[in-house]
């Protein structure tokens, strides 16, 4: 896979990844309506775990001792971490990428804002594009959209819950750090984070083939209180209903753990 299309990802990141892939699900130009729009099927790609025995052991894990590392140099422990764990080869193909826990701490800053975390995310514009199919008259989001995203989606899901608690508490000094270095006075990372997610739990329920407005060059949701959401709340809608309540799921219980 060439690096421009690698997302960051690492310790804490892949508890957010969740939010850090919302950055590109803006939607993108609308068809030509003289054309007829292509219907190729699109396969997510397998997600595998490891086949061969994995350290940490147990009693690795058990060690929560936490990590204060140098910022600047702390993209080696990081992919450490991920290397050592029971977790979707591809995730440690992401983890390759620079600058990964300063990265993941501005895209959930961002998210908690309600803010497009698309800045950190410029490896992540899905190959397929963004659809649209006609009902009653009527121009309604393509459902198979929504798959795009679900090897993302995937990948988040596959990470087992505990290894997510150990990343976190492991690298907490470290994702603290980050934060200070924004500037914010009277609040913590963790806090922060917090914040994100429940941006992220106020995201509804849609129906699969929402009804759009065509604008100049894009498409937005017919229903006002859908389109009045906040960009980082949208970009979540946009992966579609079912894997919008895969990711609410697994962030609850990972915001109850910690």
């Amino acid at each position: 896979m060439p690096a421009y299309q690698k997302v960051i990802w690492a310790a804490l990141a892949v508890t957010v990844i969740a939010i850090l892939v919302l950055g590109y699900f803006l939607f993108l130009a609308p068809q030509n309506k003289e054309k007829p729009m292509a219907r190729t099927e699109l396969t997510p790609r397998d997600i595998q775990l490891p086949t061969e025995p994995v350290a940490p052991a147990t009693d690795e894990k058990k060690d929560f001792s936490p990590l204060q590392l140098d910022l600047d140099q702390s993209d080696p422990a990081v992919r450490e971490l991920i290397a050592a764990s029971p977790v979707p080869d591809m995730l440690r193909e992401w983890s390759r990428q620079q600058e990964l826990v300063r990265r993941v701490v501005t895209g959930v800053d961002n998210v908690a804002q309600g803010l497009s975390p698309s800045g950190q995310l410029a490896f992540l514009a899905p190959r397929e594009k963004f659809s649209v199919i006609e009902k009653n008259g009527a121009a309604c989001l393509d459902p198979r959209s929504y798959r795009r995203y679900d090897t993302l989606v995937n990948v988040f899901i596959a990470i087992p819950d505990d290894i997510l608690l150990y990343w976190y508490r492991k690298l907490k000094p470290t994702l603290e750090s980050a934060f200070r270095e924004l500037g914010y006075p009277g609040i913590t990372f963790t806090q922060r984070l917090k914040q994100a997610v429940e941006q992220l739990e106020q995201v509804p329920r849609i129906r699969e083939d929402a009804p759009l407005e065509q604008k100049i060059v894009s498409y937005a949701f017919s229903d006002s209180e859908l389109e009045d959401l906040t960009p980082a709340q949208k970009h979540l809608l946009r992966l579609g209903p079912k894997n919008v309540a895969r990711i609410q799921k697994k962030l609850r219980a990972f915001i109850a753990s910690i």
